[in-house]
């Protein structure tokens, strides 16, 4: 159990529930974290606006993201 309450759809206000529906649209399953940040709705809008640029047409091939999600994790030094 978090210890940060979870905003549920089915509870959310409109606008939250609107950027659920644009989170689920890019194909994103309705994480936890989104529901997290849903608690903060300029955290949860700024992180769908990267969404929104990273994952919008024209789309990266899975391959090509996979990719760049490597060389950023080798470039900080991050344990992939």
């Amino acid at each position: 159990m978090s210890r940060i309450r979870l905003v549920e759809p089915d509870l959310a206000s409109d606008d939250i529930r609107e950027m659920f529906g644009r989170m689920e649209k890019l194909g994103f399953t309705l994480l936890n974290v989104f529901k997290l940040w849903a608690n903060n709705p300029k955290a949860a809008s700024g992180f769908l606006l990267i969404a929104e640029a990273l994952y919008a047409e024209p789309k990266l091939l899975p391959r090509h993201r996979e990719l760049a999600y490597l060389r950023a994790s080798q470039v900080n030094d991050c344990h992939y």
